[in-house]
């Protein structure tokens, strides 16, 4: 048992330097950003209930950019911004809004951005993303930031889960988070041809890759607002390891050998008193602490990414559990092959 443990943490750790070397390889300056144009460019923002939070972002003003939201009904917001009134019937309804707006509103060959309600939009995240596609890209995606500090920061900034981390070790599909995307005309004909599933965006990034084209991570997207609570952020994590376990089923089994390793390991480590169990166990522990500050830009992050990896971990055994049924905007779903979504019991 120790022999096996001690080879279990020693992977770990590689793993973990692995991906503390990509990303630092990955960050190294590279050629200037290329320089944007956002005449004629679409922001779509799709929401069906904005909190108090989203409508504040979403009236944030955008220069230069068409910017429209899409919902049911008409928020409230400020003259520079669009309601394209929207209620689609599809299972996955912000993969609806925007194929919808997309069937409607005349694009003219140029890039169009995708951003999420509960993102802060502002120039820098603009520019970011319509440089990546002036540099080559067809899809730019930028990481999910937290504002707020807690678990979902820790989950999504600090730990090997973060999207930074996760794009630094790919080597297929990219993983995109569809937070805040822009696409060029090529990745929109995709967007449109996507089924009814689960996990758009990983779906979006397994066409694009399949038909080589080329998708680039454009710097962080600040989300703000107050951290959710325990219930909503098990529930929400626990969909994305059943969209994890639909889209990519040989990364499933990774979540708790690597990504989610350090709460077991350094448990048994504790639990059996082996010296060099401890001693693999602190070398974890300080290559995920070291990975979290890198990744963080600040030290002393413990309790962040440790307990992220407790949550994961749950949220994992979870997914285990429950199969192919998920839980969404309060209806039950069955999750088949690459995400695609049915009723409960098979029904379309």
């Amino acid at each position: 048992m120790i022999t096996f443990l001690a080879l279990w943490v020693t992977v770990a750790t590689f793993f973990t330097v692995i991906a503390l070397a990509r990303f630092l390889a990955s960050t190294a300056p590279g050629a200037p950003r290329a320089d944007v144009n956002r005449q004629g460019v679409l922001l779509l923002r799709p929401v069906d209930a904005a909190t108090p939070d989203e409508l504040e972002n979403l009236s944030t003003p955008i220069s230069g950019v068409t910017h429209v939201v899409l919902a049911p009904f008409r928020p409230r917001l400020n003259d520079a911004v669009q309601w394209l009134p929207s209620d689609p019937l599809q299972h996955n309804r912000k993969l609806g809004h925007l194929q919808y707006a997309l069937s409607i509103l005349e694009t003219s060959g140029r890039p169009v951005l995708v951003v999420d309600a509960d993102v802060r939009v502002d120039d820098a995240l603009v520019d970011a993303l319509l440089s990546e596609l002036a540099s080559g890209a067809d899809l730019a995606w930028a990481a999910p930031r937290p504002i707020e500090r807690g678990v979902t920061r820790g989950l999504l900034v600090q730990s090997l889960h973060s999207f930074k981390a996760l794009d630094a070790l790919s080597g297929g599909a990219k993983p995109v988070c569809g937070k805040a995307i822009a696409l060029n005309p090529r990745a929109l004909e995709v967007l449109r041809s996507l089924p009814d599933c689960l996990g758009e965006d990983l779906e979006l990034a397994r066409k694009l890759h399949q038909q080589n084209l080329k998708v680039s991570l454009a710097g962080e997207a600040n989300v703000p607002g107050a951290p959710a609570s325990l219930n909503v952020l098990i529930a929400r994590f626990t969909r994305w390891m059943q969209v994890l376990k639909a889209h990519r089923p040989l990364l499933f089994p990774t979540i708790p050998l690597l990504f989610a390793a350090t709460p077991m390991l350094a448990l048994a480590a504790a639990l059996l008193g082996s010296t060099p169990l401890l001693l693999g166990a602190l070398g974890l522990v300080s290559a995920r602490a070291t990975l979290a500050a890198v990744l963080e830009r600040r030290a002393f992050t413990f309790g962040a990414w440790f307990g992220a990896e407790l949550l994961l971990l749950f949220c994992w055994l979870n997914a285990l559990v429950l199969g192919s049924k998920v839980t969404w905007r309060g209806r039950v779903m069955e999750v088949g092959v690459h995400g695609r979504l049915s009723r409960a019991g098979g029904v379309p």
